[in-house]
């Protein structure tokens, strides 16, 4: 009888071990997420604040050539830089106006800005992408600290020239 009861031990046995495994995984995984929970703070509560929508554009879209052509050394190499750019505003035509008044002050920045420009900086359109995003700021920044409200909704290259 013994030798009957072994082989049903080892099948049993052979059973429980995938489920035990199973449990034993499951509830790492559990502890993981709960982990996980705690360390970076969970899910967002019901209490939460969306974030405000961004207001409704004043005016219709104008663009605002910039008559300067802006040419600057590429700061990591031989090489230049020659831009033209477009401004965009929905400011109507205080901001137009303001884009205009402020063109010397706003040359000024965008010059020392491409100053900092590396190839990297210019080397594919993404790249090109997020110096536009400078650029927007760089001007942004300057019209405000004319005492403007900025305004700048994009910066367009309308000629971009490396040499």
């Amino acid at each position: 009888m013994a030798d009957a009861e072994k082989p049903k031990k080892k099948k049993m046995l052979g059973a429980i071990v995938p489920v035990l495994a199973f449990v034993a995984g499951a509830g790492a995984g559990g502890a993981g997420a709960g982990i996980a929970i705690v360390q970076f703070g969970g899910a967002p509560t019901s209490h939460a604040k969306a974030p405000p929508p961004e207001p409704a554009p004043a005016g219709p879209l104008e663009y605002v050539p910039v008559d300067n052509a802006f040419t600057s050394n590429l700061a990591d190499s031989g090489r230049y830089l020659q831009v033209k750019v477009s401004l965009s505003t929905f400011g109507g035509p205080d901001a137009v106006a303001a884009i205009g008044k402020h063109q010397p002050a706003i040359v000024s920045a965008v010059l020392a800005t491409l100053g900092e420009v590396r190839e990297a900086d210019i080397e594919n359109a993404k790249a090109k992408d997020a110096l536009r995003d400078r650029l927007k700021v760089v001007v942004n920044n300057t019209l405000k600290s004319k005492g403007e409200p900025g305004g700048v909704e994009e910066v367009f290259f309308t000629s971009l020239v490396v040499q």
